[in-house]
Order: C-alpha cells, then structure tokens, then sequence
C-alpha cells in the first residue's frame, strides 16, 4: 500500500535563491529515481510538499526531511495511507510574486489532487491557493 505524507515550513533565512533552486532539482532528480511521487513547491519563503510512495520509504524520507536545516516550522498538514497515487511522477517549482505562473501547471496540480479524499482534498487545495495565488 502507498503512503502519503504533505506539509509545509519556512524557509531559513539565509537560504539563497541558488540554494532553493538545488533543494528543488535534487529532490525532483532523487524523487524520480527512488519510486517517490509528489510535488515541492517554494514560495515567499516557503516550501510545501507532497511526498507519496511505499511506506517505509515516504517515512524515512520525512524524517531526512525533519532534520534538514535548511528548513524550519514544519507544520504536517496530512498523513496516511492512500488507496491511489495522486500524482504520476515527482515535480517541483519555484512560484514567485515576479512568475506568472503557468495556469496549466496549477490545472495540473488541480488535477492530481482530486484522487485525495474530501477532507485532505481541500487541505491541500487551500495551501496550493495561498502559495500561487
């Protein structure tokens, strides 16, 4: 059975834009290749993430995670065991005030939310939101 993990926390406040751009293309590239699923997004300062895969592994990565201190503030938003992937791969952006962001790329991730249950579901609509609009 897959598992599902979501949260968001602050970014350090020394964290470059050089810096945010590696966390998120090495965690798309580690992702990809190790059967996780999911989405990173940054914004303002902030990052929020869905991560999705067999349990042990989704679990030992959050705890990798927890201990980055490249981050602060994780507040978990879900965790559980999900019957059907939301996402089909892992992906990752950087969403500023500058970026007009790509309104297919949020129909998208529109999209792969609709598999959560109701309740998660619009958790996870709700931080999308407030981090690309």
């Amino acid at each position: 059975m897959r598992y599902a993990i979501s949260y968001v926390s602050s970014a350090k406040n020394n964290i470059s834009e050089k810096e945010v751009e590696e966390i998120l293309d090495s965690a798309e590239e580690y992702n990809n290749t190790g059967d996780i699923t999911g989405l990173l997004l940054f914004s303002e300062g902030n990052f929020f993430q869905v991560i999705e895969g067999e349990e042990k592994k989704v679990r030992e990565l959050f705890e990798d995670i927890k201990n980055d201190e490249r981050h602060t503030n994780i507040i978990k938003l879900f965790e559980k065991p999900i019957h059907k992937p939301a996402f089909d791969g892992y992906r990752s952006d950087y969403v500023t005030e500058n970026t007009k962001f790509n309104s297919a790329k949020l129909r998208d991730y529109h999209r792969h939310v609709e598999v959560l249950d109701t309740k998660t579901q619009q958790a996870v609509e709700n931080v999308l939101r407030a981090f690309i609009y």
